[in-house]
């Protein structure tokens, strides 16, 4: 009789919160510990698959059920930091992919007391997994700092396809391994000021000068943003140039004044495609971000680029360049929280009106050719008089 009473309460429960008795077939297959969150409802469905393994007898997949490449999912666990605290974390696994449009990757991070602002981060976009690939071992380093809370980690899709997971480890590891965290992609550097030979460094604020992402040369973190006129953010949330020029955070929305010109803009972002559109003075701004291409449009100004995989980025950043041949005409990089799903609103809109609209040649490139010279005057560059030979 106890039984049955217990097995009706949880069938109104279950009927009460709208679940059903009947767990679906991918939640029956997955690992302890691992659950499946997604940017829209059952766009994403993970399961477990014995056939074709990397490592092992059996993989976790993480498949699209809609063909809208916008949309993102991820494969996850989340635990405790507290035996990690201190130490050097790797999360590493197999994966394989099969038809991603968009891009695949392993993720891990690392939270503290604010989960608004994570104090570790890496998802492998700036070096995703796209199309169809093999087996091949992948991973993510991440220091654990003392005041970490929560570590999360798993496996992230963006767009439509599928991957597969397994050889999951955890291991700390020593110092000679580096990381790949996203949010610290500049070491830390100390204020430009004067300073004696012999006077020791001032000390340097976390939050002040330890960068969380950077377009170009522009970096930017939580409190400031590193431009030729920097902008500070007050304690009311407003970001303040030196010139007194404020801006304003309203949900996705950044209004206010960058260049003596009104700015209004949102930024879209969480899926494969960060969107900035609105107006900057007069004219219309649109400013499209994927992990193969970069297009920047204010006016008539534009500058389109292409994802250059070049060796010598480091790990935390996207270059985007546009050749002519051997010619590199144009050149910006991305890197660390500007790659991210959740960037920073104002952070990253201000870095990237700040690097302007018009291509930038990268120090080093092929001067473009100019044309030929046709006569002994086009020479003289004093503007004297030469006589032509007869």
């Amino acid at each position: 009789m106890d039984f049955r009473k217990k097995l009706a309460a949880l069938l109104l429960a279950l009927a009460s919160t709208g679940a059903s008795a009947q767990p679906s077939e991918g939640a029956q297959k997955l690992p302890v510990g691992w659950y499946v969150t997604e940017s829209a409802p059952k766009r994403y469905e993970a399961g477990v698959d014995s056939s074709a393994t990397c490592e092992g007898n059996r993989s976790a997949y993480l498949r699209s059920l809609s063909p809208d490449e916008n949309g993102y999912g991820t494969f996850m666990q989340a635990f405790g930091a507290h035996d990690f605290r201190g130490k050097r974390l790797r999360f590493s696994g197999a994966l394989r992919i099969k038809d991603v449009e968009g891009w695949a990757g392993l993720w891990m991070r690392v939270e503290g007391p604010d989960p608004k602002q994570p104090l570790a981060f890496d998802n492998m976009q700036s070096r995703a997994l796209v199309g169809t690939a093999g087996c091949k071992r992948y991973d993510v380093v991440l220091d654990v700092p003392k005041e970490a809370t929560t570590i999360m980690a798993g496996l992230i899709m963006s767009g439509t396809g599928q991957a597969w997971l397994d050889g999951v480890r955890f291991e700390v590891v020593d110092s000679s391994v580096p990381v790949t965290d996203l949010l610290a992609s500049r070491p830390v550097v100390a204020a430009a000021g004067p300073s004696g030979l012999e006077d020791a460094p001032a000390p340097v604020a976390r939050n002040d000068q330890l960068p969380l992402g950077r377009v170009g040369d522009v970096w930017f973190n939580h409190g400031r943003i590193a431009a030729d006129k920097p902008y500070t953010r007050r304690k009311d949330g407003v970001w303040v140039s030196i010139l007194g020029e404020e801006v304003y955070e309203h949900g996705i929305a950044v209004t206010g004044t960058l260049g003596q010109r009104a700015l209004e803009l949102k930024l879209k972002a969480g899926g494969r495609r960060t969107v900035i559109e609105g107006t900057w003075g007069e004219e219309p701004v649109d400013i499209q971000l994927t992990p193969e291409k970069l297009t920047m449009r204010w006016g008539r100004n534009m500058r389109e680029m292409a994802r250059h995989l070049d060796p010598q980025v480091g790990a935390t950043c996207n270059r985007y360049q546009r050749t002519e041949g051997p010619r590199v005409l144009d050149q910006l990089d991305v890197c660390g929280a500007a790659l991210g799903t959740r960037p920073p609103n104002a952070q990253l809109i201000i870095s990237f009106l700040v690097n302007g609209f018009s291509p930038t040649l990268p120090a080093g490139s092929l001067p473009i050719p100019r044309p030929p010279v046709r006569s002994r005057q086009a020479l003289d560059t004093q503007r004297t008089a030469i006589p032509m030979s007869p």
